[in-house]
């Protein structure tokens, strides 16, 4: 690739906009090439002066394939790596040949990070996952989220995304739906839901910051650690007028502590 990457972005959602913005700010290394929306009937500016050296698709993950072919096939000579940002999807989804017929490098980048709103600052200090068979590609991810100002690079083996994926939702969605959890807990109360939050955040932080510095086992505290079973059988009394989610979850938290 030439000293200067030029790197069109395609999808205009929350990733793909905190993509781009960071991206025009990493000249003179990098330059946005261009940004297009995933949906927009047209990608012919893909074609001009000779197009990217690099396609970023942050598209829904059941359009990436489509959005990618329809990407490549107009694009000019100049693209050599065409790159989606799916934690859950093989590079493989994506084109290996550009519109001259060329060989061209594939990569899967996920942030691990979560996006409430479009912004660059959110892309910064976090880890990435890369999973390619391109050596070339995965070298450039390296270099590429160090430029990005990124923690590191975890590399995953194709066949292991899907776990991977599941992993970062526990991170991720099962943290927000524990949130969901107390809402629903605190109406039960009479208590306001913002309220009961502001009085276990930090006793939240703290159970995260334990956590991250401590193995799970030696900071798990309370009666599942215990094995209190006379506390437990009360709080599954409590939850016996509760939506059969949330039961099973606590259940499923009983059994979860004697594996850990």
């Amino acid at each position: 690739m030439s000293k200067r990457v030029t790197i069109a972005v395609i999808g205009k959602g929350k990733v793909g906009t905190s993509l781009a913005r960071s991206i025009a700010k990493l000249k003179p290394d990098f330059m946005l090439f261009a940004h297009i929306g995933a949906r927009q009937k047209s990608f012919a500016e893909l074609g001009q002066q000779g197009g990217p050296e690099v396609i970023f698709i942050c598209s829904k993950d059941d359009a990436i394939a489509r959005v990618a072919k329809k990407a490549v096939r107009v694009s000019g000579k100049n693209l050599k790596m065409i790159v989606h940002c799916s934690g859950s999807n093989e590079s493989t989804i994506l084109p290996s040949v550009n519109s001259a017929g060329i060989s061209i490098s594939r990569l899967t980048l996920h942030p691990i990070q979560t996006f409430p709103h479009a912004d660059a600052k959110l892309l910064k200090g976090i880890y990435y996952m890369a999973s390619t068979g391109d050596r070339f590609a995965k070298n450039w991810a390296d270099k590429f989220v160090k430029r990005l100002h990124g923690r590191g690079v975890i590399h995953i083996s194709p066949k292991d995304l899907p776990l991977y994926h599941t992993l970062v939702v526990f991170a991720s969605n099962f943290t927000t739906l524990l949130g969901g959890s107390i809402e629903i807990l605190s109406r039960s109360l009479g208590i306001a839901p913002a309220k009961m939050k502001r009085a276990v955040m930090p006793l939240m932080k703290r159970s995260i910051d334990n956590v991250r510095h401590n193995n799970s086992a030696d900071v798990l505290t309370g009666p599942l650690v215990r094995n209190d079973r006379s506390t437990i059988m009360k709080h599954r009394k409590a939850l016996a007028g509760q939506p059969a989610p949330l039961r099973a979850i606590y259940e499923g938290f009983v059994k979860l502590a004697k594996l850990i």
